[in-house]
């Protein structure tokens, strides 16, 4: 399961955003990818929702997985605040859905 995410995620559409994952059907085991390939700009609301995201997946039963462009602002910041260190994290979206 894929969910293609905004180009920019912020405290006015986290909620949008959240409400995309709780309409998945839970995928039993399976991964959930979050494809932010195409975002530029996420704020600490949105990683904070990024945070709920992995919860929510994992009470469900599913991995979580993050589709990020190397490199880039939002890439960056998953590393800073440690994101890497509890969710997979793939360069790309190809990447994410081989594992």
């Amino acid at each position: 399961m894929v969910i293609t995410l905004p180009a920019e995620i912020d405290l006015a559409n986290q909620d949008t955003v959240f409400r995309l994952f709780e309409a998945v059907p839970a995928p039993g085991g399976r991964a959930v990818v979050a494809d932010l390939t195409g975002t530029t700009f996420c704020d600490s609301a949105g990683f904070r929702m990024l945070g709920r995201i992995h919860r929510t997946t994992v009470a469900r039963g599913a991995e979580l997985r993050l589709a990020v462009t190397p490199g880039g602002a939002v890439s960056r910041m998953l590393h800073l605040l440690d994101f890497d260190q509890v969710l997979g994290i793939y360069p790309s979206l190809e990447a994410a859905l081989k594992n």
